[in-house]
């Protein structure tokens, strides 16, 4: 059965002929859908154990999708479905707004720039005065994933830098920098995840990206995620520091964060080298990491004399550091779950 040009499954039969040749019969829709006719050629590509068919002068799939906005809707909504369809695969997306939208030039404005601010590789190619056509330029290629979730990695890294620097010195214009920054972790995880998308979509985007199981999709998308929450929690705690104005006992929330750090970068290595044992050892300190903020909380924080709204920020501020370890231990159990799903031979030792 061909659905829609996308994916779809048949089976069909293989057939010798001749002493060492084999065949199989092409649907009639997907010949007539790529105008091939008799005694064209098409393009055999193998990848693992499995073989993708092409016509010889194929061309990325594009996939179009039609936003329609109504009056009575903010940017905001507006910009969540265009991430929809962003994260979906789709290559063009076209908004068509009301034209009965009260100040639309100023309203569509505001749409595009903050698609050009949260989704990266995403540019105007065509607008009139209630219509934009918005194009993914990016290719998959230029950034294949692992380098994605590098930068990604490298960036959260470096906001978790900047708010220790932000604790001990009470300079806010640290919290301002990492409050920007989110804008740029965003566009990385975002990324990501469209190029997930795309593997699911087709198997050459798969082996671009360096995937060799479907099953591995899910675990990327985890990391992703959890680097994106990480670096939300960032953002969190630099905003309490900015609403106290700075904090005068910092040291508590300070060797956390720290560890935390160091935690984040150590689940990331056993990711990139695929190591069971780096990923025990964060499990495992995962573990220890969150028992002492309890701990903490309970036997210094609760207990001190200092003033109760600092009291209340650092008491929030340890919850974030108790998320960002067990977002650390998530990395780690998906880079289980990567190994295991890249070979089916395993030795825990």
């Amino acid at each position: 059965m061909w659905v829609n040009g996308l994916i779809s499954v048949e089976k069909r039969r293989v057939q010798k002929t001749g002493s060492s040749s084999f065949i199989i019969t092409l649907p009639k829709e997907w010949v007539d859908s790529v105008k091939l006719k008799s005694g064209d050629y098409v393009i055999v590509e193998k990848y693992g154990d499995k073989l993708v068919i092409s016509p010889p002068r194929f061309e990325p799939l594009t996939l179009k999708a039609n936003v329609r906005v109504y009056s009575g809707i903010d940017s905001q909504q507006v910009l969540r479905m265009l991430l929809a369809a962003y994260i979906a695969g789709y290559n063009v997306i076209s908004v068509v707004f009301d034209k009965n939208i009260p100040g639309l030039a100023k309203f569509v404005s505001e749409v595009k720039s903050i698609a050009r601010a949260k989704l990266a590789g995403i540019e105007v190619v065509e607008e009139s005065f209630n219509i934009v056509v918005f194009k993914v330029l990016i290719d998959i290629r230029e950034l294949p994933l692992i380098n994605a979730i590098r930068r990604l990695h490298i960036i959260v890294s470096n906001m978790i830098e900047d708010c220790l620097a932000l604790l001990k010195s009470s300079d806010l214009n640290y919290a301002h920098a990492i409050i920007q920054r989110d804008d740029e972790a965003d566009r990385f995880h975002h990324m990501v995840v469209r190029e997930l998308s795309l593997a699911l979509l087709d198997i050459k985007s798969q082996h671009e990206l360096g995937i060799t199981n479907i099953a591995e999709i899910l675990s990327y998308r985890i990391i992703a995620r959890n680097l994106e929450r990480i670096a939300d929690h960032v953002v969190n705690i630099a905003k309490r520091v900015l609403s106290t104005g700075g904090l005068k006992n910092y040291e508590p929330v300070y060797e956390f964060l720290e560890r935390d750090g160091k935690l984040l970068n150590k689940a990331m290595e056993a990711l990139y080298n695929l190591s069971r044992r780096g990923a025990e050892e964060v499990i495992s300190e995962s573990k220890k990491i969150v028992h002492d903020i309890e701990e903490a909380l309970q036997s210094k924080i609760i207990p001190s004399q200092i003033d109760i709204h600092e009291k209340v920020t650092l008491t929030l501020i340890l919850d974030s550091l108790k998320r960002i370890a067990r977002y650390s231990n998530g990395v780690a159990e998906a880079t289980l779950n990567i190994k295991a799903a890249k070979s089916a031979e395993l030795d825990v030792k």
